[in-house]
């Protein structure tokens, strides 16, 4: 099981991460409902991935060198999991992960890396690849309306320019 880490929101890096509910939900709608994944691959270039458990108070960083490798081992996460990117220093547009939807929960073994069995798999929980832009990982923070700054001598002409044309 991955170990708890709490991670510092990073400025910028998006907000809370979206849930694999939503990530399958607006990507996949051709899927059955499904509990959960099993994640089988993410693109490690993007960023550090992370998780959460807990809607977003602590995250864990996903090891990505466990799950990219030959073999099948993947990252077991309910539908309620949080999922995001806190992205390198270089700019990227997307993202490519790869996973499979799952029909009944994972239980106590959520979070966990596990091995799963490709062939044995049922038609519903064939693999699924999406390249998907970080804001869509990551949620987009909410607009913030910050006040423009005023030119002193510009406001002080305008009022004047009122006065002036009330008189």
């Amino acid at each position: 099981m991955a170990h708890p880490r709490t991670v510092a929101t990073v400025a910028g890096a998006g907000v809370g991460g979206n849930t694999v509910a939503r990530l399958v939900q607006e990507n996949c709608p051709h899927l059955l409902p499904s509990v959960g994944v099993v994640l089988e691959y993410l693109d490690a270039q993007a960023g550090t991935w992370q998780f959460s458990l807990d809607d977003g108070q602590t995250w864990r960083a996903i090891r990505t060198d466990l799950i990219n490798r030959p073999g099948h081992m993947g990252l077991a996460l309910d539908h309620g999991a949080r999922l995001r990117v806190v992205p390198l220093g270089t700019s990227r547009e997307g993202a490519r992960m790869v996973f499979h939807a799952v029909q009944r929960s994972h239980g106590p073994g959520n979070g966990s890396y596990r091995p799963y069995a490709p062939d044995e798999r049922e038609d519903a929980s064939l693999s699924v690849t999406l390249v998907l832009g970080l804001g869509a990982i990551n949620g987009v923070p909410p607009a913030v309306k910050v006040p423009r700054p005023r030119n002193k001598r510009a406001l002080a002409q305008g009022a004047r320019a009122a006065a002036l044309a009330l008189a």
